[in-house]
């Protein structure tokens, strides 16, 4: 038993219990499994109704995979719950993953929390302003082109835009990516944009977008409200795929090369492609659902082809703010530190590769 975790079940904060059980995926009774106790006592911890023994906590830490510190009270914290975030659906997702991912974005906002104390991130200006309804979802998605000043075509490097716009944009390694392409929030001003490090590069890029519709359109979440995803995806499908410049290269009859072609060159994925096409009236529903059809007979649903050297947008915010940290006064195992992680978590957290990559046997 050691000295540190006595004394941090003297200063024991009730909520970084429950932060670190989620962050973990598990749920109370799973918790109290692992560290030998009841499912009732680790509820009494999480509640402030009665305090874990030191044995208890680093039994917990273990479990957890943080350091004893990490339960430690005195450091700001955010409690985030469902109605903060905007979640694309309520059914497809188990409350236990929606808790994992709003505990992923709490610890992020700790790392910029700490980050600011040091450098200045960008201010974020998105064009309009955050928290007021901007009504019309296309004008809106123009708009906000002809404020970031972007030529027609592509929108080229969305996540960067973003990030210099002052939004976090983050991957989500421990979160189930099946059930969560991607999720937004605005946190005390700062928005943050949490997304799935896997599947098609142009199906992540659909989902920047279409957070970025969220964060403007939709100052109240309302977690999987169908008004809302369909408000979303429109601006995401108008910002990505403007009508006038889409419109006119759409072949007719429908051409999946010629698709994949356009597709390739806006960012988009081939799905995507259609449906604009079908929204803007180029496309009859018996069109898209043979075309749909096909592309599911030739996976491209889940796995469509991409060029060998394009590995999709990657967040950089944070990484290239950690870096600046450390050339002035905060390097990556003191912020490591601050915030009770281990270091391998937080590099993972802000997208710095492992130096120390996993090797195994092939037989």
């Amino acid at each position: 038993m050691s000295t540190d975790a006595a004394a941090v079940a003297q200063a024991f904060a009730p909520a970084r219990l429950t932060m670190a059980r989620e962050l973990a995926g598990l749920r109370k009774r799973e918790l109290a499994a692992l560290i030998e106790r009841t499912a009732a006592a680790v509820s009494q911890y999480e509640l402030g109704q009665s305090r874990p023994s030191p044995d208890a906590l680093s039994r917990c830490a273990s479990a957890l995979d943080v350091p004893v510190g990490f339960f430690a009270a005195g450091r700001p914290q955010l409690r985030l719950d469902t109605t903060h975030a905007h979640f694309r659906s309520l059914r497809a997702t188990t409350a236990v993953q929606r808790q994992q991912a709003l505990a992923h974005v709490e610890l992020l906002w700790e790392i910029t929390d700490q980050l600011d104390q040091v450098i200045e991130l960008p201010p974020v200006d998105l064009g309009l302003p955050l928290g007021i309804p901007h009504g019309d979802v296309v004008r809106t998605a123009r708009t906000v082109r002809k404020a970031w000043d972007l030529p027609t075509g592509p929108v080229v490097h969305l996540v960067r835009n973003l990030e210099a716009r002052g939004i976090v944009v983050a991957g989500m390694p421990a979160v189930d990516s099946v059930a969560i392409d991607a999720f937004s929030a605005a946190l005390h001003g700062r928005p943050v944009i949490a997304l799935s490090e896997k599947g098609n590069p142009m199906r992540r890029r659909f989902s920047v977008a279409h957070e970025l519709g969220h964060l403007l359109l939709h100052p109240d979440p309302a977690p999987g409200s169908p008004q809302h995803e369909r408000h979303a995806n429109a601006f995401a499908a108008e910002f990505l795929m403007p009508a006038a410049e889409i419109r006119p290269l759409l072949p007719s009859p429908v051409d999946i090369p010629v698709l994949k072609e356009i597709a390739d060159g806006y960012g988009v994925s081939v799905a995507a492609l259609l449906y604009r096409g079908k929204d803007l009236g180029a496309y009859a529903d018996s069109t898209v659902r043979r075309t749909m059809a096909t592309l599911t007979a030739l996976g491209w649903r889940t796995h469509e082809p991409i060029h060998a050297d394009y590995a999709g947008e990657q967040p950089a915010l944070l990484r290239r703010a950690v870096e600046l940290g450390a050339d002035h006064g905060l390097p990556l195992p003191l912020l490591a530190g601050r915030l009770h992680i281990g270091l391998p978590r937080l590099r993972e957290l802000i997208g710095i590769p492992n130096p120390r990559p996993r090797l195994r046997l092939v037989r």
